[in-house]
């Protein structure tokens, strides 16, 4: 039996005991330092999305405990945990999982998928979220090149660091999905009997009116609504 995926089960859930300890200090510096390689590396991306309107979005990974407030502006791009009420501020809102969310980043997922099949969802202004994947989709963007540039002369090393952690992330996301499997998979198979159940009830009670029309006597029928336009009849 194949895997069903589910794309808010991921090995980034395991990360959200320690992020909760982290100083937001830390979380900001580095979100910080991540824009200013993005920005330096990608300017243009800013430059076309912003080509109209500079506008902010809530960026909101259904596996990790914190939201991102994205400022989008040709010159002084920001990013940074969101605080509270922010999200009344912003022109729109992407929800999903990281490994998406990353996904889309760098262009090799299918945006209009993702959204299609609501591994993302937007809320807000769509268009200016159109505008920000298009955009992407044009650029060649390379996270493990971006991350490992940021350490200097340490980069081989960092890079090596990646390839390991890569691998584990991919072993420990199949070990979370066959545990998905095992746990759900029960739970499934009953849904989709009792779907089966009611499509099977609804066409028999289907069955059951067009079998009693056909044996009510005409004369006990109710009367059609055309009979109202009927001519009286003679005294």
């Amino acid at each position: 039996m194949s895997s069903t995926k589910r794309p808010s089960f991921t090995p980034f859930l395991l990360v959200n005991p320690v992020l909760r300890n982290v100083p937001t200090f830390a979380i900001e510096r580095l979100c910080r330092h991540a824009m200013t390689t993005m920005h330096r590396r990608h300017k243009s991306i800013f430059e076309r999305v912003t080509e109209h309107e500079t506008f902010s979005l809530l960026i909101s990974p259904t596996d990790l405990d914190m939201d991102l407030f994205l400022v989008l502006d040709p010159h002084k791009p920001e990013l940074r945990p969101a605080q509270k009420g922010e999200e009344n501020a912003v022109a729109a809102r992407i929800i999903g999982p990281l490994p998406a969310l990353l996904g889309l980043l760098e262009g090799k997922s299918d945006g209009d998928a993702l959204f299609f099949s609501r591994a993302l969802r937007i809320e807000g202004r769509t268009d200016l979220v159109v505008a920000l994947r298009n955009a992407l989709d044009g650029e060649d963007i390379d996270l493990r090149s971006a991350v490992s540039e940021s350490f200097g002369v340490l980069g081989p090393a960092a890079r090596i660091a990646l390839r390991v952690a890569e691998r584990v992330y991919q072993q420990m996301q199949s070990d979370m999905n066959r545990v998905a499997d095992t746990l759900i998979s029960p739970i499934e198979k009953r849904l989709n009997g009792l779907d089966r159940r009611l499509a099977d009830q609804g066409e028999n009670i289907a069955e059951l009116e067009k079998s009693a029309r056909r044996r009510t006597p005409r004369s006990n029928r109710p009367v059609s609504s055309i009979d109202d336009f009927a001519l009286p009849d003679h005294p």
